[in-house]
């Protein structure tokens, strides 16, 4: 069908669909004019009402000519052009008359006519165009006037409403909200801000709608196609809002951060952004707000919360390849962390917070304004924190809070912040893992098992805070949290070494020896910064305990190391090293496990014999044996003189000789301190000459001149050394004897140094030579020469010598024509022989850890450190805290964690009021007891109820006796566990009588102890250690004073102190007995019944105490004594305390 045709009245008639407007660009796509002069510019500005596209095209031309001289080579040219745009700028200038005319006020007219007639290419290009002169002129020194000139009319009220009607546009139209962005940054940055501060007072204008314009980000897909060729609004805002940062007072910069919109836009969609944005928005975070001193560490902590950390956090994984980092930068990844870093471990920078490593927050470094009672190491018990970290309280909340949004095990980045963090405050690590429980600790050979694993192990391995360690020891549950985590404990750590994959062994082995060792490190320190006081002991006692709740059983180590593959060669020497440091840090642990190391160390010592391996196994074979010989010089169960079957000598011969022999490349410090320390303990060799008999024995056996000791000569002396240790009394009389035929005949009246060694030598002579073939025998007789030469130049007895030697060479002298003599002879006149021999003492007794063979300067000697007084008893608290403490816990727990033992000791108040109150709290708890369930209830109810008994008929008019007190207290602690070794003796004792004598309740456990036979084969150490830690708790007052006076626990103590068997650790807690009687007023009780004068010269004398310390007491007893009592006892004799 065809097209109808349109009648003539149809043509004639207007049409009612819309017409076409003329498009207005069609100027603009004409090239730019050529502007040649200012006045040529004036008149291409001019404002015309109806000429909207020419004035378009105009401004696009004046923008070309911007771009020119902005960014335009230097040249001939762009000078002239400058000329041109400063001339044009000058004459802009009002007349002084005319104070209506507005600077560039084309520019301003075109822009408010472009407002007012909603033409929208206008409003874009106006401010586009002025962004761009702004941007030009700031760098040309001669347009600074312009340039304020134009930045002061621009923030005139009636432009801020042009900045308005463009920020006022929807989002869709970025074209006019772009230009009004980068204009308002060129006006705050001008001149270095010269009107930031004027700018800023329009913020209801110039600050409209920026957490919109923040959060209008360019699509990521068009982020990966390529750099846009646009900057978004979004770029346009950050860079708006970052030169406010720079350039606004610190007032304004405070209010500007402080509004959690702005700050939110900012870092929300920060993963988002280009590379160099990135860049930009940390560098100037970092440059202007964190390291601005002029604001306050709050308001930079506003800006830098535990989100906005997070954020930054988040770029961990931004993907960017390596065109995009420009040379000498650090890409994205390395500046958000490197960032991160900064901020959260340098102090005041608005995340860091001082804080005092391992002490709650208040505390001070020296500590001395806590109250001792709130300190539970103080008096080696433990608190509701240590018992529990769920509210531990810190300083740094806001770094808290960051760490837990961090995943350590996923990323290395997100792992050595953590550890950053951790190290600048040690107090998180406690807080971290308190909280931290989403992750179970379970050996799985997975990807994120391995990665935690890693984080875990380095965490262990931050140096501890010790520094920051003051007079007050820090909780329990602070500092084992930083030596051995919440998520390593007993059970995962046992499953950890059970594993049949080498790998979680090889990680539960390692962290654990790193976590003995900062345990040892943090012990020592606290040895060395703290007074030694018996609470002291108790804490770390109660660190020691609370660490080995946490490691596995040496049982369990013990199993992995015996099932370890020998091809395994790094798991067996880590196993090893673990089980060294449970013999030297925690060997009261070590000591229940009953491991016999004679078998390893023999097969490692055979090993190292061989020498077959190659260079690096038999690096390590030595690596084994010095762990080995670490454990076998602390294990008690070490068989030293039981040949193993696959062994020619016994493990002590083996390891003479494999430090004798001069091809070993092992440790000679630890093993001669192992050879010298069984040498003292089996008194194989004289400990009289200044230099070593063991020296003298290791240099006789030394290869010299091609001679070298034969295995007849080892099999030799190792039967030789055996007999001696099986029979030391025979030889001993063998020695007596043959110093009595010396005495009859000689003038010599002095002692007579001589190795028993050399007796068993003399008496096996004969069934050697009678064995032996001629070579043997040659070789043995070579060594004897040697042997004896050597004992003659350290001091041994020249006549007890020479008779030895005379009775050894009758049994040779008609054999093959072999003297001792002969040889002995060529020694002593062979200067080689002495050269080598002195250097080899020389270089024997640098390491050695008893003797000294030439003596020193005593300039440089080390000084004696001089005793320090102990404290005297504990003062009561003013608190009592006891009487509260255990209302808030369940029964069990507070058995525990030692709040009922607080309860216990207000009994012995000095205040009636507290007394009572205890009674009756006790009493409360004993019915809540009863039903409560708790397994060992019955045990500790009948306890509690005998105290009760006990207590009701005397509290009301004195004190109760603090060693009942003490002494119901720490039975509480062993009535919870039943495997104490107190636990059958207690029980024994509630069972005679529900009412206490308490009279002579300390005689009665000192016969108990002291005198009966301990209910453990191994425990009567411990039950002496026990009674007298409780003695010198119990002693606090003059009447506790004469409470012991009338037990005669002092006597009883000292004559046991007296004997030359007693162990050094029980001496001292006695000696600390002994000082706490001089703060009770005991010392006169001490001089006039115990002699305690005469003791302590008595105890110098023999030298089986510290003579320093004995010195310090009896000048603590004379000074602290009664005169007036003493001089009547003494009839007059005056005691001098020098």
């Amino acid at each position: 069908m065809g097209k109808r045709v349109s009648t003539d009245e149809e043509k004639s008639e207007p049409s009612s669909k819309r017409q076409k407007l003329l498009d207005d660009t069609t100027n603009v796509n004409q090239p730019p004019v050529e502007i040649q002069s200012g006045k040529q510019l004036r008149q291409l500005l001019l404002f015309q009402q109806d000429g909207g596209p020419t004035l378009r095209s105009h401004i696009s031309s004046f923008k070309a000519f911007l771009e020119v001289i902005a960014y335009g080579e230097e040249n001939d040219d762009r000078t002239a052009k400058q000329s041109v745009l400063l001339e044009f700028l000058e004459s802009q200038i009002p007349t002084k008359d005319d104070k209506k005319s507005l600077y560039l006020s084309d520019l301003i007219q075109t822009w408010s006519f472009a407002a007012q007639s909603n033409h929208e290419a206008l409003l874009s290009a106006v401010p586009a165009v002025l962004a761009l002169l702004l941007k030009t002129i700031s760098k040309l020194i001669d347009f600074r006037e312009c340039g304020v000139r134009l930045c002061e009319v621009l923030l005139r009220k009636d432009q801020i409403d042009l900045f308005n009607t463009n920020l006022a546009a929807s989002k869709s139209k970025e074209f006019l909200i772009s230009p009004c962005l980068r204009l308002l940054t060129e006006i705050v940055s001008f001149d270095g801000g010269t009107l930031a501060k004027r700018l800023y007072l329009q913020r209801d204008v110039c600050f409209k709608r920026l957490e919109v314009f923040l959060g209008m980000q360019k699509p990521a897909k068009a982020k990966r196609l390529g750099r846009p060729s646009k900057p978004s609004v979004r770029l346009n805002a950050l860079r708006y809002l970052l030169a406010n940062l720079r350039f606004q007072d610190q007032v304004a910069t405070s209010d500007i951060l402080c509004q959690a919109k702005l700050v939110r836009g900012l870092f929300q969609d920060i993963k988002d952004d280009m590379p160099n944005v990135i860049r930009e928005i940390l560098n100037s975070i970092k440059k202007y707000v964190v390291n601005d001193t002029t604001l306050s560490r709050t308001t930079r902590s506003r800006l830098l919360t535990d989100w906005t950390l997070s954020r930054v956090a988040s770029l961990d994984n931004y993907e960017e390849g390596e065109q995009d980092i420009p040379e000498g930068q650090l890409s994205v990844k390395d500046s958000a962390f490197e960032f991160l870093v900064y901020v959260c471990t340098t102090p005041d920078h608005g995340v860091l917070l001082s804080q005092h490593g391992w002490y709650f927050p208040g505390s001070e470094t020296a500590v001395r304004d806590l109250d001792a009672t709130d300190n539970p190491l103080r008096h080696g018990r433990q608190t509701s924190s240590d018992k529990s970290t769920e509210n531990i309280s810190v300083r740094n909340t806001t770094l808290s809070r960051f760490l837990q949004t961090l995943r350590p095990y996923a990323s290395t980045f997100h792992r050595d912040l953590t550890l950053a963090a951790f190290e600048a405050a040690p107090e998180l690590v406690a807080d971290y893992f308190s909280k931290k429980k989403t992750f179970s600790f379970e050996p799985k050979l997975s990807a994120t098992w391995i990665g935690y694993s890693a984080f875990l192990f380095s965490v262990v391995k931050l140096p501890a805070p010790i520094d920051g360690i003051g007079e007050v020891l820090p909780p329990v549950s602070i500092v084992i949290e930083s030596i051995l985590p919440q998520p390593l404990t007993q059970k995962s750590l046992t499953r950890c070494l059970n594993q049949s994959s080498t790998l979680v062994t090889f990680f539960a082995a390692n962290i654990l020896t790193i976590a003995f060792q900062k345990l040892e490190i943090v012990l020592e320190h606290l040895r060395s910064k703290v007074q030694p006081t018996a609470e002291f002991d108790q804490a770390q006692s109660k660190l020691k305990a609370e660490f080995c709740r946490r490691c596995p059983e040496l049982k369990q180590a013990v199993a992995t190391f015996r099932g370890c593959s020998p091809k395994s060669v790094n798991l067996k020497d880590s196993l090893l090293r673990l089980l060294a440091m449970y013999y030297k840090i925690v060997p009261q642990i070590a000591l229940d496990a009953k491991f016999d190391i004679s078998i390893a160390l023999s097969k490692t010592l055979s090993d190292v014999a061989d020498q077959k391996e190659n260079r690096v196994d038999s690096g390590m074979r030595l690596l084994e044996l010095d762990h080995l010989l670490d454990i076998a010089h602390t294990s008690p169960n070490m068989q030293w003189w039981q040949k193993p079957e696959n062994m020619r000598l016994s493990p002590f011969t083996s390891i003479l000789q494999l430090h004798a022999s001069t091809t070993s490349e092992c440790s000679g410090g630890n093993v001669r301190k192992l050879l010298q320390s069984i040498v003292k303990d089996y008194a194989l060799l004289q400990q009289d000459t200044e230099r070593s008999a063991l020296d003298a024995i290791i240099v006789s056996l030394r290869d010299f001149r091609g001679w070298q000791a034969s295995a007849e000569l080892y099999d030799f002396l190792d039967n030789c050394i055996l007999r001696l240790v099986r029979k030391t009394i025979k030889y001993f009389g063998d020695a007596v004897e043959l110093e009595k035929n010396i005495i009859t005949t000689s003038a010599n009246d002095g002692t007579r140094p001589v190795s028993l060694l050399l007796m068993a030598i003399l008496e096996q002579w004969p069934y050697f030579i009678g064995a032996c073939q001629a070579s043997d025998l040659t070789n043995v007789l070579t060594w004897l020469a040697r042997y004896f030469t050597v004992l003659q130049s350290i001091g041994e007895d020249h006549e007890m010598l020479g008779i030895i030697f005379d009775r050894l060479g009758d049994h040779i002298k008609d054999k093959d024509n072999l003297t001792i003599s002969k040889i002995a002879s060529e020694l002593l006149n062979d200067t080689e022989w002495k050269a080598t021999m002195s250097n080899s003492l020389r270089a024997e007794s640098k390491i050695s850890i008893d003797k000294t063979i030439f003596r020193e300067d005593p300039k440089d000697q080390l000084s004696i450190p001089i005793p320090i007084l102990p404290p005297g008893p504990p003062e009561e608290a003013e608190e009592h805290s006891g009487l509260i403490r255990w209302t808030k816990k369940e029964p069990a727990e507070a058995i525990e964690d030692g709040a009922i033992a607080d309860l216990l000791l207000c009994l012995c108040s000095k205040h009636a009021e507290i007394r009572k109150q205890s009674l009756s709290n006790i009493e409360t708890f004993m019915a809540k007891l009863e039903f409560s369930g708790y397994s060992e209830s019955q045990q500790i109810y009948l306890l509690l109820g005998e105290v009760t008994e006990t207590a009701r008929g005397v509290i009301s008019s004195t004190p109760y006796p603090y060693f009942a007190g003490i002494f119901a207290a720490h039975s509480i602690s062993v009535l919870s566990n039943p495997l104490h070794f107190m636990y059958t003796k207690i029980n024994k004792f509630l069972n005679r009588s529900p009412i206490w004598n308490t009279a002579k309740l300390p005689s009665y456990w000192m016969d108990k102890v002291f005198l009966d036979q301990p209910t453990q084969d191994d425990a009567h150490l411990r039950e002496v250690e026990w009674v007298i830690n409780a003695l010198l708790e119990g002693l606090r007052t003059p009447k506790d004073m004469d409470h012991y006076r009338r037990c005669k626990v002092f006597e009883r103590l000292l004559s046991s102190c007296s004997a030359s068997s007693i162990a050094r650790k029980f001496a001292d807690l006695i000696i600390k007995l002994l000082f706490r009687c001089t703060y009770v007023g005991g010392s006169t009780t001490l001089l006039t019944r115990c002699a305690i004068l005469s003791w302590t010269k008595a105890c110098i004398v023999r030298e089986n105490m510290d003579s320093a310390v004995l010195e310090l007491l009896y000048t603590q007893v004379i000074k602290t004594c009664e005169d007036g009592r003493v001089s009547e006892w003494a009839k007059g004799i005056t005691l001098n305390p020098n």
